[in-house]
């Protein structure tokens, strides 16, 4: 944090600004803490652990909201969108919809897995029928 958000003052490092004796320690402690949780997110992401990744990316944001978080979060989100996509190609819809739903869960605001969830419930739907029919 370079200026006071309470007075725009210049902070040179110091956790109670000069102007208005604002204790920014928290604050700052804070940005600290979202900046922890994205550099973990990115390192489970590398092992593997989209999970987990999924839950750090989501403590950081709720942090601090930051473009790389934000960027990073919509990698995130692109990602199991790709690993769903191929899941109903291969016509996996269990399983695509369970990753849909855990993935949902964390990102519900995002426009594009909401879609992804509607298409995916169109297949489960049209599977449905097509099974009913062949049992006929």
């Amino acid at each position: 944090m370079e200026r006071c958000p309470c007075c725009n003052a210049r902070l040179r490092e110091r956790t109670v600004c000069s102007r208005c004796k604002s204790d920014l320690s928290v604050l700052i402690s804070s940005e600290k803490a979202a900046q922890h949780w994205l550099g973990k997110s990115i390192h489970t992401y590398e092992s593997n652990d989209i999970t987990s990744s999924i839950a750090a990316i989501k403590i950081s944001l709720s942090l601090k909201n930051t473009r790389l978080a934000l960027a990073w979060r919509g990698f995130l989100i692109q990602h199991q969108c790709t690993k769903i996509m191929q899941l109903l190609a291969e016509q996996q819809l269990i399983l695509a919809k369970q990753t849909l739903y855990a993935t949902r869960m964390l990102f519900s605001h995002s426009k594009q897995l909401q879609r992804l969830n509607s298409f995916t419930d169109y297949l489960l739907a049209q599977s449905a029928e097509h099974s009913q029919q062949a049992s006929s």
